[in-house]
């Protein structure tokens, strides 16, 4: 018996796959939606299977051209697609045929920096070691940090400052960045560190097959979760966008899914700087309460904090620091 065929269909009834699946069938495209549990509803226009899990795709030439499902106390089936939508979580059995290596949870090291000129918006530069962003942080401040891997981490509690250093001297941009850049005095100034548990896929996309939600990426469990909501229906309507186009055979593939991914990993960067400034500023109530409470013995700063004056590179240029890159991470 033949396969089952249509334009897309979308892995996953989140609200990522929830909504990529009813954007793209209002734009008259066939899509069926699989949801491994109970749907939470019907959708005009989309067939819904529910209880029915996506476990594999269909590889013809180097293109997805397909799912193979499992409904419940069923063997599996084959449907074929124009375009598969993994919308599955972060668990997906499907992201792995797109995704590279996925951003692995580590740990993140900022500060706060002055440089003429300050960031306009948030930039990802990736090195060896994990990856930088560079955000502006309000009071002409720029936001400078790393997200590295978990098995850098006992580099990164040993020494923040030479840890930041070292990793900046791996990454161009961000060493040629730094190096007209003065760290910030007082609180903004401290290098922290903390838990990151956000991540994003390498790659958001191949031939035949997009992902979305957190199959794609996600920000960490401490986030509000209307930024994650937030991020996942951002995705979807990205992708919605890239395959209505794609199937009307109004845009090139390659070009149009490469503006989803951009515009997509531009809203994860977006999300994230919030979140780590969300943090932040937790971590200050946090450190002023403890103050306020507590107290700190005479001419002791609160806990976490170096007297005014006192951090050997506090106030100073970061280039005026050892600038080693640290074992492991190639310049």
């Amino acid at each position: 018996m033949s396969s089952e065929r249509y334009d897309v269909v979308v892995a996953g009834a989140g609200p990522a796959g929830l909504l990529a699946a009813a954007l793209v069938a209002g734009r008259g495209h066939r899509v069926l939606l699989l949801e491994r549990g109970p749907c939470p509803g019907a959708l005009p226009g989309v067939v819904v299977r529910e209880r029915s899990a996506a476990v594999n795709v269909v590889i013809e030439n180097e293109r997805v051209a397909g799912v193979r499902h499992r409904p419940e106390g069923e063997p599996a089936r084959t449907v074929r697609a124009r375009y598969v939508v993994d919308a599955s979580g972060g668990d997906s059995l499907l992201r792995r045929h797109v995704a590279g290596a996925r951003g692995s949870s580590g740990l993140a090291v900022y500060a706060c920096f002055t440089a003429g000129g300050g960031a306009a918006g948030p930039r990802r530069f990736p090195f060896d070691g994990g990856w930088f962003w560079i955000a502006p942080a309000g009071d002409g401040l720029t936001r400078v940090g790393a997200v590295v891997r978990p098995d850098l981490a006992d580099l990164v509690r040993a020494d923040p400052e030479r840890a930041l250093s070292g990793f900046a001297e791996a990454c161009p941009p961000v060493r040629d960045f730094l190096a007209g850049a003065t760290r910030a005095r007082g609180g903004p100034g401290l290098i922290r560190v903390r838990p990151h548990w956000s991540y994003a896929d390498d790659r958001l996309w191949r031939p035949g097959m997009v992902l979305v939600g957190d199959a794609a990426c996600a920000v960490g469990p401490q986030s509000p979760p209307s930024r994650g909501t937030h991020l996942a229906c951002r995705g979807a309507g990205l992708a919605a966008g890239a395959l209505d186009g794609f199937l009307r055979g109004a845009a090139d593939e390659a070009a149009v899914f490469a503006e989803f991914e951009r515009r997509y990993r531009t809203a994860y960067d977006e999300i994230l700087h919030d979140e780590i400034l969300h943090d932040e500023v937790l971590h200050d109530e946090v450190l002023h309460d403890d103050a306020l409470n507590h107290g700190a013995p005479d001419g002791a700063a609160p806990h976490g904090e170096a007297p005014h004056g006192e951090g050997p590179h506090e106030g100073l240029p970061f280039g005026d620091g050892p600038r080693s890159p640290l074992p492991g991470l190639s310049r």
